[in-house]
This record gives C-alpha cells, sequence and structure tokens, in this order.
C-alpha cells in the first residue's frame, strides 16, 4: 500500500512538474511573440509563476538537468512525452544550460526576465555574453543557472574509479561521467547536475585525453552493449545514445581514436547480431559514418560476420542508389561499388562464416532499392514547422470557404488564427495577404450571419494593435522581400488600420522617414493628416504630440497651416518651438509674429531660442525684435558677444532698417575693452555685405574715416568704386 501511494504521489509530482515546465515554455513563446504587457505575457507568465511558488512551498529548491531535448528531475526525464517540454530543453540545449534551479522566493518578475534572456538565442545574441554572463548582470535571486563547464574534462583522474557504472549507461550518462570528470561514477551526480556535452566539444575533449582512451573506450563499449540489448521500443530514446551524436563525435576525432570507435561500433554490433538486431541504431548513423565501416571493414581488414556485412550493405544500398549527379557523387557510388564486391570481401572472411554466407547470397534479397534515392534533404525540409504552418493555414482557407456549418467554420478559423499569428517569424507575410483576403470575402459573401461575424472577429485577431507591433518590431531582422511584403499587408489593411499604425509610430524611439510606417503614410497622406490632426488636440503628453508634428513634417504640411496655428500658443516651449519650425520656413505670418513676441520675452532663454530660430530661418518680421536686442554700452564681454551675433542674423536678412541702428554702434567711443569692442566694429562692418549695395554706401564711406586697418580693406572691398580699385558685394 505505502508503495502504491508512494508511486502515486511520483507521478502527481511529476505532472506537476510537467505542467510547469510546459507553461514556462508558453510565457516564452509569447514574450517572443507579443510586446511587454500583453495580456497574453501576463497571463502565461502569471500561471507559470503559480504553479512555481505552490511546488516551492514544499520543496524550496528545484533543480532541473537539460539533456539535448529533455529536461530531468533527480535524474529521470520529465514530460518526454510533452511537446512543450521537449522544445523547451531544445532552446536550453542551444544555450548550452546544464541544469536550472529555483528556490523559494522567486518573483515574478525575476521569471520574466530570464525567460527574456533565454528567449535570445545565441546567434542572435550580439553582447558577446552567454546566458549564464547575462543572468549573472541581471542579478535574479532565487534562480540559478549553470552552463556546460567544459573544464570538467580535463579534470585529473585523482577520482576516478575502475569499477564500471552499474546503472544503465545512456547517452546523458556517457557524457555526464565525462564531464564530470569521473568515467567510473556511478548513480547520481548532486554536484554537477545532469550535463549534456555537445559532441564536437565531447571529441575534442576526448582528443586531448590520450592517456585515458582505453578506459574511454570500455565505457564506450558498455553504452553500446546496453543500447543494443534494450528493448527496441525504448532503444532510441530522446535521452540516448543516437547515430547523430555519434557521426558529430567521429567526424571531429583525431585518426587513430575515430578509427577505434568506428571499430569498437562494428565488433559490438557483430556481437550483438544474432539477438539484438543493430539495424535500428546503425540506421541513425549518418552516410559518412557508413562508409567509413565499409572501408573499416576492407581497408582496415576488420573481420566481422557476414549477417553484419549484408546488414551494412542493405542499408548502403538504400543510402547510395540515387543516380549520381556530380564528381564526388560519382567517385563514393565507384568507391562503394566496389567496396561492396563480395569477391574483394570474401578474402577478409574467415572459413567459419563461409557456409552462412553462401546461404545468405543465395537467400532472398535485401528489400529491392528505390530506382532514385528518397529526397530525403527536400522531404525534410516539408516537416519544418515553418513549411507545415504555411501547408495548415493554406487547407484551412480551403475548409472554411467550402464549409457553411457554423460551429466547424468557427474551429477552423480559431486554428488558422492559431497558427497565423506566428507566421511572421518565418516572413509569411504574402500568405498573410491572402488569409486577409479570403477573410474579408467570406465576411461579405458568406450565407450564415454567424459565419460571417467569425470571419469578422479573424480580421480584428490579424488587425489587433499588439500584432501589428509584433510585425513592425521584427522588420529589422527580415530580408529585403519580406519587408517588402509586409508593407503589402500593411497597405492592403490600410486605411483601416492607419490609427493603429500612428499608435506604434507614437511608440517607436526613432522613426526616420525612410521608415516602413512613413512610407505607407505617405501612400495614404490625406486619411493620416485627418486622423493626426483629429488626434492631436487631445494628446496631452509632448513627447507623442513632437513625434506626430515630425510626422506632420515628413508629409508635408501643405493644407495643415490653419490648422496648426492654434498650437503656436501651447503651454509647452517644446511644442510652439516645434510648430514655429515647420510654419517659418514658408514665411507664415502668424509663426512671424509669434517668434517676434519671443524676442520681447523677460526670460533669457526664451529671448535665446528665438535668436537661434531667427538665425536659422532669417525672418524679415523680427528685424525690429533684434534691433532693440542690440546693445549700445559694452560693459559686460556678453553683451559685445550677442551684439556679434546680431549683426551677422540681420546681414542675412539684409533688411536696411537696422542700418541706422548698426552705423551708431560703429561710431559709439567706448574706452574700456578696447581691442573687443574693435574687433565687434569690424565684424559689424563685414555685415554689411548682407545689405543692399545702394543702402549701405554712405555707412561703408563713413568707416573710411575710422583709423583701423581691417575696417579700411572691408569697405574699400565693399565700395565700387572707393580709390578706384573696389571689390564687389
Amino acid at each position: 500500500m505505502d508503495t502504491t501511494n508512494q508511486r502515486q504521489k511520483q507521478n502527481q509530482e511529476t505532472q506537476q512538474l510537467t505542467e510547469l515546465l510546459s507553461f514556462l515554455y508558453l510565457a516564452l513563446k509569447n514574450i517572443q511573440l507579443y510586446p511587454i504587457g500583453h495580456s497574453m505575457v501576463k497571463n502565461r507568465l502569471a500561471i507559470a509563476h503559480q504553479l512555481l511558488s505552490r511546488i516551492l512551498i514544499n520543496r524550496k529548491t528545484i533543480l532541473f538537468g537539460v539533456a539535448r531535448n529533455v529536461i530531468t528531475y533527480d535524474g529521470d526525464p520529465i514530460g518526454a512525452d510533452s511537446q512543450a517540454c521537449t522544445a523547451f530543453a531544445r532552446v536550453l540545449s542551444r544555450h548550452e544550460v546544464a541544469s536550472m534551479a529555483f528556490s523559494y522566493g522567486v518573483m515574478q518578475h525575476s521569471l520574466f526576465l530570464l525567460l527574456k534572456a533565454v528567449g535570445v538565442l545565441p546567434e542572435q545574441n550580439q553582447s558577446g555574453k552567454n546566458l549564464q554572463q547575462q543572468l549573472s548582470s541581471l542579478n535574479l535571486p532565487h534562480i540559478d543557472v549553470e552552463i556546460i563547464n567544459y573544464d570538467y574534462f580535463d579534470r585529473s583522474a585523482e577520482t576516478d574509479s575502475p569499477q564500471a557504472a552499474a546503472a544503465p549507461l545512456t547517452w546523458l550518462s556517457f557524457t555526464q561521467k565525462l564531464t564530470s570528470g569521473i568515467l567510473g561514477f556511478s548513480g547520481k551526480s548532486e554536484a554537477t547536475g545532469s550535463r549534456m556535452a555537445a559532441p564536437e566539444a565531447l571529441a575534442a575533449a576526448l582528443n586531448r585525453q590520450a592517456g585515458r582512451q582505453p578506459e574511454i573506450i570500455e565505457l564506450f563499449s558498455s553504452l553500446l552493449d546496453q543500447m543494443l540489448q534494450q528493448d527496441s521500443r525504448e532503444s532510441l530514446t530522446s535521452a540516448s545514445f543516437g547515430g547523430r551524436e555519434f557521426s558529430k563525435i567521429i567526424a571531429s576525432l583525431n585518426p587513430e581514436l575515430r578509427t577505434q570507435f568506428l571499430n569498437t561500433t562494428l565488433e559490438r554490433c557483430d556481437r550483438n547480431m544474432v539477438h539484438n538486431s543493430p539495424e535500428k541504431l546503425l540506421e541513425t548513423f549518418s552516410d559518412t559514418v557508413v562508409l567509413d565501416m565499409i572501408r573499416q571493414i576492407n581497408k582496415k581488414k576488420v573481420q566481422v560476420s557476414p549477417a553484419l556485412l549484408n546488414l551494412i550493405r542493405k542499408i548502403s544500398k538504400i543510402r547510395f542508389t540515387a543516380e549520381p549527379t556530380t564528381p564526388g557523387a560519382i567517385a563514393r557510388q565507384r568507391e562503394i561499388d566496389n567496396l561492396l564486391d563480395p569477391e574483394s570481401y570474401n578474402i577478409n572472411v574467415s572459413e567459419k562464416y563461409h557456409d552462412t554466407l553462401q546461404n545468405l547470397a543465395a537467400g532472398p534479397a535485401a528489400p529491392t532499392p528505390q530506382q532514385a534515392a528518397f529526397p530525403l534533404e527536400e522531404h525534410l525540409q516539408t516537416l519544418e514547422e515553418s513549411h507545415l504552418n504555411r501547408q495548415i493555414v493554406r487547407a484551412t482557407l480551403l475548409f472554411m470557404h467550402q464549409t457553411d456549418d457554423a460551429l466547424e467554420y468557427q474551429s477552423l478559423a480559431e486554428k488558422l488564427i492559431e497558427i497565423c499569428l506566428v507566421l511572421p517569424d518565418n516572413g509569411a507575410f504574402n500568405l498573410l495577404q491572402t488569409t486577409v483576403k479570403l477573410l474579408r470575402k467570406q465576411a461579405r459573401n458568406k450565407k450564415s450571419e454567424s459565419i460571417r461575424k467569425t470571419a469578422e472577429a479573424s480580421l480584428e485577431k490579424l488587425t489587433s494593435l499588439d500584432f501589428l507591433d509584433y510585425i513592425y518590431s521584427i522588420l529589422p531582422e527580415k530580408t529585403e522581400e519580406e519587408r517588402r511584403a509586409a508593407a503589402g499587408l500593411f497597405n492592403l489593411l490600410c486605411p483601416d488600420i492607419l490609427d493603429k499604425l500612428l499608435t506604434i509610430f507614437s511608440m517607436s524611439q526613432k522613426v526616420s522617414e525612410d521608415d516602413l510606417l512613413v512610407i505607407i503614410f505617405k501612400v495614404f497622406r490625406l486619411e493620416t493628416l485627418t486622423r493626426v490632426f483629429t488626434v492631436l488636440p487631445k494628446t496631452k503628453t509632448s513627447n507623442t504630440l513632437l513625434k506626430l508634428l515630425t510626422l506632420i513634417e515628413y508629409l508635408g504640411i501643405q493644407g495643415t497651416v490653419r490648422l496648426l496655428h492654434p498650437f503656436l500658443d501651447h503651454e509647452d516651449p517644446a511644442i510652439r518651438i516645434r510648430i514655429l519650425g515647420l510654419l517659418l520656413p514658408i514665411h507664415d505670418k502668424e509663426a512671424g509674429a509669434t517668434l517676434a513676441s519671443m524676442l520681447e520675452s523677460k526670460n533669457e532663454n526664451t529671448v535665446n531660442t528665438a535668436i537661434e530660430l531667427c538665425e536659422t530661418h532669417r525672418p524679415a518680421a523680427c528685424v525690429p525684435g533684434l534691433i532693440n536686442l542690440m546693445e549700445y554700452q559694452f560693459i559686460k564681454q556678453t553683451s559685445i558677444e550677442r551684439n556679434k551675433r546680431l549683426f551677422m542674423i540681420l546681414s542675412n536678412i539684409g533688411d536696411s532698417r537696422a542700418l541706422p541702428a548698426l552705423e551708431k554702434i560703429a561710431f559709439t567711443k567706448w574706452p574700456f575693452h578696447r581691442d573687443q569692442v574693435m574687433t565687434m566694429k569690424r565684424i559689424l562692418f563685414y555685415s554689411l555685405k548682407g545689405y543692399p549695395p545702394h543702402e549701405r554706401k554712405n555707412l561703408l564711406k563713413k568707416g573710411l574715416q575710422l583709423k583701423d586697418k581691417e575696417i579700411l580693406k572691408i569697405c574699400d572691398a565693399l565700395l565700387p568704386d572707393s580709390h578706384g580699385h573696389g571689390g564687389k558685394a
């Protein structure tokens, strides 16, 4: 009874952990898919946090191990039949995560930061830090993530035990022993967790440990024996050794160790031919490994049974019977034909196998080879999730078109939207366009009102602000062709989604004039401006206002001047200045009057801003205000500097109303700061080049009377007939 209760408790615990890992993965996908703050992100994260907190109440700490596509707890796989758990394990493995621990008190926000970091795969990470380093900088309390530490490979053998492991070996336990530096280790490792090594890194470590190769080969032999002796239903479990790993290891081993591994594999497969066919294991090996085995049998004089030879011949014939089209393939085909020649092999087969070989030769042939090899690579591409999603969407749209049953249509629509929400990840924007067109057609033409409403609701989900924002956020990562397809999708949905696109534009950090959103807004200029000026009066946030005003500038202010005038009196100075920047270039009278009033302000910052605007836009309406700002007594150095600046601004405007004031300053005598004052007067006369020649003539002639060589040169250059060699203005 106690055993039954204990088993039930373990099953319940396993279910809880599986559910937790599943929701962690779902939360991770939603964080990748939706913007921060989206309800889908919040809901999944909240559920995952509740499950984790509930488990930690009794356990205080949970330590998960990660091995390729399996997550373990106390050495046992968790959620091996759950696609979400398997997918989560794969993501963690790509970060080379060895273990992940949670302790009581973990916060939901910490969980969010963890999943957000995990969601950025190593090839997308531009920080130069691995996952462990990123998480360390985030300082997440109650969360501890360890990545595979390859230093364990090179540990000394001080802790090695000569005894072989008592527990059955798997690929996980095999690599765990090596990464722990304890080849003879038996049982569970509490110190290191379930460390799963990348095959290439494992091969590199094996190459470095020449002195331990016999021990490693012995352990590898035990692994093969136990794998071949397992029940066929368990022989290819996700945590077990497989041909993919073996192929990657073989490719990276040095020639000597490579030969030992191949010989060991052939020997162990041969020993297990009678009771445990190694076919399932051999079929998982790559073409290169199969070919290497054939070479070992022939060139290295490795003696194997005819049964194993026939099995390898069968596998190789299925693999390599396609008509070769490249020089490399032709050469490989010729080599295989020669290596598989029975006469060539018979000299290496001992007499005791002769009768068996003859019986095999006389017996039924292996399955008839295909006339052309199966296009495996092309077939595998069709099994990729992105390809399957496209096919499912097309099929679902066809079924939705054909059905008139409201419940069936609703079920199909839910499946359609679920897949459509992930299509942007693979750049399938053209398929989204097709989906939108068909849903619009069904929303109009379907006889059932219920179906029409379902179609409209589906369209609303595809045009939601969150989904559109997500599409926009991932466009920088897409190809030029995919970006054009996304623009086509937005154009197809416009003008209905313009309000949402404006919201996205307002939330963006910085949007240039050649941005996709701006290009779309230009296509729908009138509709966009109508919506902008509907929103502007209601907008309270200055930052949003400034962004919308920038958009108006991108679109051109033609036809909007009258609508912009009310904002010249806005309470925020930044808004007023932005409006002036839009209106002053077209010499708008209202803007000129506003700027002139700013020059009269008692606020020094406002006056300086107005001077800068005058410097940029040169408004004639501001000449009186600029003249009033000029100083005639030069007590402070700042008054001299301001005069210099005003002289050049007025010169660029070229309005003769400023000349009397300039003449007064030019001939004002001042006992202090004589050098600075004279420099100022030189700039004054130099600024006269901006005025009409006939207007400036009298002041220039008076300047010739001043006893300053620089001023004389300036006046001489600007007077056309002075001393018979005047310059031109």
